[in-house]
């Protein structure tokens, strides 16, 4: 699933929760910071992240854990569950999958 850049920087926007530059390293990060990171090469754009995802995305986190920038990405599939898709922000490599629901259908 590709999506304008517009609407990426939205999503980063709306979903990513306002954090300060000196805030704990295992809080959420903010667009700007996500912004800079991105800028200096730190981390992939979210682009090259959801182009490896199938399904409709529902958020998108990024956060910095254990020494690590990670992306967490929410994505409603074709079946109706839910999941939870970690990837190494740095790299792109995916690190982790839960289901997250199902709708049971």
């Amino acid at each position: 699933m590709k999506l304008p850049g517009a609407v990426l920087a939205l999503i980063l926007l709306l979903v990513v929760p306002a954090a300060s530059l000196l805030a704990d390293p295992e809080d959420e990060l903010d667009q700007e910071v996500a912004r800079r990171l991105m800028e200096k090469g730190v981390i992939l754009p979210l682009q090259r992240i959801v182009e490896k995802v199938e399904g409709h995305i529902l958020e998108v986190e990024l956060e910095y854990e254990y020494g690590h920038y990670l992306y967490e990405l929410e994505i409603l599939q074709a079946d109706g569950t839910v999941v939870e898709r970690i990837f190494d922000a740095t790299t792109g490599e995916p690190l982790e999958r839960e289901e997250l629901e199902s709708c049971g259908c």
